[in-house]
């Protein structure tokens, strides 16, 4: 590790057999003790990391891997998820040397009502987080001086509400688009003065049908700044 190395350690008693070494000084982790068999129900994210103002239900049971660990942070690592009880599961260290995400809960049972669908999303972005690429977040520091957006809920299952601010008056342009970057539905093409506005987006698409479960971005425009932002529907 000290030398921009990695490693890769899985243990049903992981925090139990590596508590107080090296190991977990790296991890920026504390091991408080064993979770009992289905302690875990329902993950929320931390505020501040890749993943915020997610949630998900964690499928757990009997076998001895869903007696998850209780962590606490120690030098600096900031929480990724926590239980209902306020234990923590996951946590993200990133210091200077390197990058680490440790883990208590497995990916294989995390879920978001009955779909399994999130699970790519999750890697992804911990990939992105691993290899330092984050777009729309250099996005939007690059243009947050004239367009502010996000959308909540999300992810979402009927409609989501999509709120931004405008600090200067332009036409304004909102469309939905799917991964293949097939425009779904034109929400806004108007003038607007600065401000704060929203629109609902009902997953429909511009002939009215609705559209079907999975990743779909929207793109806001004024003049020649353009913001692009993803969103998640699951049914």
């Amino acid at each position: 590790m000290e030398s921009g190395g990695s490693f890769y350690i899985e243990s049903v008693d992981i925090g139990l057999n590596h508590t107080g070494t090296t190991f977990f000084d790296y991890l920026g982790l504390m091991y408080i003790n064993d979770g009992a068999e289905q302690e875990v129900v329902k993950l929320k994210s931390g505020p501040n990391n890749v993943f915020a103002d997610l949630s998900y239900y964690y499928l757990g049971g009997y076998d001895p891997h869903y007696s998850v660990d209780r962590l606490e942070s120690n030098n600096g690592s900031d929480l990724m998820f926590s239980s209902e009880d306020g234990y923590g599961r996951m946590f993200v260290n990133d210091n200077i040397a390197y990058k680490s995400i440790a883990s208590s809960i497995i990916f294989g049972a995390f879920a978001n009502g009955d779909t399994l669908s999130l699970r790519p999303f999750l890697v992804s972005e911990m990939v992105n987080f691993f290899i330092g690429y984050n777009p729309v977040t250099s996005l939007k520091e690059n243009i947050s001086q004239f367009i502010s957006t996000g959308n909540y809920p999300n992810p979402f299952a009927t409609d989501t509400r999509i709120e931004y601010t405008l600090n200067e008056t332009g036409f304004v342009n909102i469309d939905v688009y799917n991964l293949k970057g097939q425009i779904v539905k034109q929400l806004v093409a108007e003038q607007k003065n600065p401000g704060d506005y929203y629109v609902i987006w009902d997953a429909t698409n511009n002939i009215g049908s609705v559209v079907e479960s999975g990743y779909y971005f929207y793109k806001i425009s004024v003049g020649e700044y353009t913001q692009t932002e993803k969103m998640i529907l699951l049914r």
